[in-house]
């Protein structure tokens, strides 16, 4: 059967009015959830520009619409399988394959100029002073990247699935699932971050976030200052391997999407629907193609269906290993220096009680914090107000010993309890610091204890990872 329909292959558009449309909205849409999605950097920080542009652009391979929706279209919309037919009849699969997937490439590139420019030029338009365009380079190389690796990744998908519907939504699903995973940006507050942050860069986004960092040449005063700033720890050789697997899994993707492409144009002559009307072989006269009909599409719905699974299970397997990992890493982490015995404990009145601690070198990726809990459950044998004095202190039990009384009121904390029942904690970040701590406590009442005054209480000293 010869597929050959025209000789002029140039006179058939690259894209039709109707698919640039559609692109051309869901790259508004996808800038759009950028925008919403992209939690804003302190502006006195010196890369709060660079970080602010590029998790905008990172927002939007998170979603993954507009890489995905536009590899749909240009390889599954029947505009496009007709200019495929084609190209395929004049140049062979192979090339044909090579050419359309360079078209998605460039238009995938040039949106992501477009969101680039976008992202430092927004913050001008609505007033923002002194805003830097010297890291747009490092923001754009770095966004252009990741966009060609997502790219060949998504027209992999659209040439297995034959469908622009459905590619969108396994890819866009895919993305926000693995961002989801990877943690979606970094929060100004300790208690935000995630435990799972060691697994950042398997997202697109985060990568984009790592590379930019990486090209501006900037160097963060303290790993803390990385993770409060980026969300996680930005390492040379952590990019290293992201960049080589998704470079890799674009590599592979690519030979199978060739493969696939193959396979759908022989199909697409005989499936109505699937190139324009005109087009189609008209097989309603015969018996014997209609049943190969309705074999290739069984075989059709198969491969969607096969595909849909198999991402789905690799997702879901992704989301239940990372909630195990951060599970693992919430048990393996916390530590009990200290907790009250039988739930309750008389805490003497009037002197110090002084807790040694050994704190342990932290989760690699990650930090320690300190936590010093005491809860009041009865005055006991004390009347009248109790202040209660909470500190942590990187020093041991005997430098504290050593140190007048004024000082070490000094450096701790004080807090006022009028009743029972009331509970005062102080934590301590450590940063990665680890080694002799010491954990001091000392109530007193205005209603002068005797030496055997006591309240009847709660104390508990943790070590927790965040």
């Amino acid at each position: 059967m010869d597929n050959s329909f025209i000789n002029d292959v140039a006179s058939i558009p690259l894209i039709s009015r109707r698919d640039l449309v559609i692109i051309i909205i869901a790259s508004s849409v996808s800038e759009l959830l950028g925008l919403l999605l992209t939690t804003p950097v302190d502006p006195s920080f010196d890369l709060a520009h660079l970080l602010n542009s590029v998790n905008i652009v990172g927002m939007t391979f998170a979603s993954g619409l507009f890489s995905f929706l536009t590899a749909g279209l240009l390889f599954s919309s029947r505009a496009s399988r007709f200019y495929l037919q084609r190209k395929i009849d004049e140049v062979g699969v192979k090339r044909a394959y090579r050419i359309r997937v360079f078209h998605t490439l460039m238009i995938t590139s040039f949106v992501t100029i477009i969101f680039t420019l976008n992202a430092f030029f927004l913050p001008v338009i609505f007033g923002i002073p002194s805003y830097s365009f010297l890291f747009f380079p490092s923001v754009l190389g770095a966004s252009l990247i990741v966009s060609i690796c997502l790219a060949s990744i998504a027209t992999a998908l659209a040439s297995i699935t034959d469908d622009s519907r459905l590619c969108t939504i396994i890819g866009s699903a895919s993305t926000i699932v693995i961002a989801t995973i990877a943690g979606w940006s970094a929060e100004p507050l300790y208690w935000y971050y995630s435990l799972t942050r060691t697994l950042a860069l398997l997202s697109p986004h985060n990568i984009v976030r790592s590379l930019a960092v990486q090209f501006s040449g900037y160097q963060f005063e303290s790993t803390n200052d990385m993770v409060r700033y980026v969300g996680f720890i930005v390492s040379l050789e952590g990019l290293v391997v992201a960049l080589l697997t998704l470079s890799s899994i674009s590599i592979v993707l690519f030979f199978t999407g060739h493969r696939a492409l193959s396979k759908n144009s022989t199909r697409w002559p005989i499936l109505k629907g699937m190139i324009p009307k005109q087009e189609s072989w008209d097989s309603s006269d015969s018996a014997e193609k209609l049943q190969e009909i309705l074999h290739i599409r069984r075989r059709l719905r198969l491969q969607r269906s096969l595909t849909t699974m198999v991402v789905g299970v690799l997702l879901i397997s992704m989301f239940v290993g990372a909630s195990m990992y951060s599970t693992y890493l919430m048990n393996s982490t916390t530590i009990v220096h200290y907790t009250t015995p039988a739930n309750r404990e008389n805490i003497p009145v009037g002197s110090w009680v002084i807790f040694d601690v050994d704190v342990q070198p932290p989760y690699p990726g990650l930090f320690n914090q300190l936590f010093l809990e005491c809860t009041i459950e009865t005055l006991g044998n004390t009347s009248g107000t109790v202040s209660i004095y909470l500190g942590i202190l990187e020093m041991n039990s005997a430098e504290f010993n050593l140190l007048e009384e004024s000082i070490r009121f000094e450096l701790v904390f004080g807090r006022l309890n009028q009743s029972s029942g009331t509970g005062f904690g102080l934590g301590e970040t450590l940063d990665e610091s680890y080694g002799s701590y010491v954990c001091v406590l000392k109530i007193i009442s205005d209603a002068a204890p005797s030496e055997t005054s006591y309240v009847e209480g709660y104390l508990q000293i943790l070590q927790e990872a965040y």
